[in-house]
């Protein structure tokens, strides 16, 4: 392989995917590190469009005390990325890019109600913003979840007056903006989709008068070199990382989100009790950041085979995953339907897409939250919704819970399911400080800033 040193250009990091996961690396890097020479590849004209834009995703700050899937030790975890997360969004002080409500979690039946006791007692001392309250209180509080509730059936809440709405393409733009400001030798290419990555194993060219030991990544408009690669691209990630040899025990569960437009019924996040063994939410009432005059409802959960929701061009690369092509992958996925209980599940998801009949459907997951809902108040937003990159492991046939990171020969790949744009700077500041490890010596990570400013 042949180069002109003149025309090349050396990166010490090259980042894939300008989402609120990379752009939050690129701000890392340039606050906290001394890694100056970073490129971020866009395939996109601008950041944030896909699983980040706001239409995409529930805007919901995760810190692990209200999402019941979690045990404790996986929201501790969580909470100390939402802490990251918080401290930088109030940074900012803009209305647009976040706004704090209530969020509270209910629950309708007996064991629902035991349950959240159960979890209340455990995660208070843990919690200290965490409350727990009766139906006569939650009527003060969100009027429209008790009004026309049956009276002799139980409801109690769990929540916190500290819960987050976030414009997570805002967040994207900020960090990108705050990274250029940071370090001068930032740079972020748009419109540039990786189509081909190549690792050189053996130093048969020169740049910068050194050897070049590192990834060339193609794009249309040019190759990009660069000492240690990111990706942060969703679905694409693991695409990547098994062109490359990585992740081969892995696929990819595409679940697609919609959501449902109402009028102004909530004033706070509501959540529903999730169901053991189920990583997919509940079905829940959120006011949207967009217009705080309006409630979405979701968000819906359907199995598509899609690498980005409404791209209709990337099924020919799901193909290439092993879920949809390969025995094993094919054996994995009815062995989750059956072991998970999701067969019911999944068909009804598909079902609430289907005019009239999927509004009747939702209509009534929607009242288990707002029993006074009608069914002309509903309705199906269109063109919005992302996707849900979840991990299937082919080795044992079953779901990964959460963000699952990849880490390769000095090369990282992050597919950052649900809660991945809540945990976007804590997965920065881990992969930050791998980094400056693949780097060696003369790089550093300054954790004592970080944890100043973040931590």
């Amino acid at each position: 392989m042949k180069t002109n040193d003149v025309a090349r250009k050396r990166y010490e990091v090259a980042i894939v995917g300008g989402g609120v996961t990379g752009t939050a690396l690129a701000y890392a890097l340039s606050r906290f590190s001394n890694v100056h020479d970073i490129i971020l590849l866009e395939k996109y004209e601008q950041v944030a469009t896909v699983n980040s834009h706001p239409l995409n995703n529930a805007q919901t700050s995760h810190d692990g005390s209200t999402e019941t899937n979690y045990d404790l030790g996986h929201a501790l975890k969580v909470r100390e990325s939402a802490t990251a997360l918080r401290r930088y969004v109030d940074s900012k002080n803009d209305i647009k890019l976040s706004r704090k409500v209530r969020r509270m979690v209910i629950a309708i039946t007996e064991k629902e109600i035991q349950a959240l006791k159960k979890r209340y007692t455990e995660f208070k001392p843990h919690y200290p913003d965490l409350w727990f309250s009766y139906g006569k209180y939650l009527k003060e509080m969100e009027p429209k979840i008790i009004e026309g509730r049956d009276p002799n059936k139980p409801i109690v809440a769990m929540g916190s007056n500290e819960g987050y709405i976030v414009d997570y393409q805002q967040l994207a733009i900020h960090m990108a903006k705050d990274a250029e400001i940071n370090n001068n030798k930032f740079r972020i290419r748009f419109n540039s989709p990786v189509g081909l990555i190549k690792k050189c194993d053996s130093p048969s060219f020169n740049i910068g008068g050194k050897p070049f030991l590192g990834y060339v990544l193609a794009t249309p408009s040019e190759l990009i070199f660069a000492d240690t690669v990111v990706f942060a691209a969703g679905p694409y990630s693991l695409f990547f990382a098994q062109k490359l040899g990585y992740g081969l025990d892995y696929g990819i569960l595409s679940v697609a989100g919609s959501f449902y437009d109402t009028g102004h019924w909530l004033e706070n996040k509501v959540y529903r009790m999730q169901v053991e063994g189920r990583p997919f939410a509940e079905i829940h009432g959120d006011p949207d950041i967009l217009d705080m005059t309006k409630t979405r409802f979701g968000p819906t959960t359907k199995v598509l085979p899609l690498m980005e929701r409404h791209h209709y061009e990337t099924f020919k690369d799901f193909l290439q995953l092993p879920l949809a092509t390969s025995l094993r992958g094919i054996v994995s996925l009815l062995k989750i339907l059956w072991k998970r209980r999701l067969t019911w599940y999944v068909l009804k998801n598909i079902l609430f897409d289907i005019p009239v009949i999927g509004k009747i459907l939702f209509l009534q997951e929607v009242r288990k939250v707002v029993p006074m809902m009608r069914y002309r108040d509903l309705k199906l937003r269109k063109g919005a919704g992302g996707i849900r990159p979840q991990i299937v492991n082919l080795k044992i046939g079953d779901l990964e819970m959460g963000d699952a990171s990849l880490v390769g020969d000095k090369i990282i790949f992050n597919t950052t399911p649900s809660p991945g744009a809540s945990v976007c700077l804590g997965n920065a500041h881990r992969d930050a400080k791998r980094i400056v490890e693949f780097l060696g010596q003369g790089h550093q990570f300054d954790e004592e800033k970080f944890q100043k400013e973040l931590g």
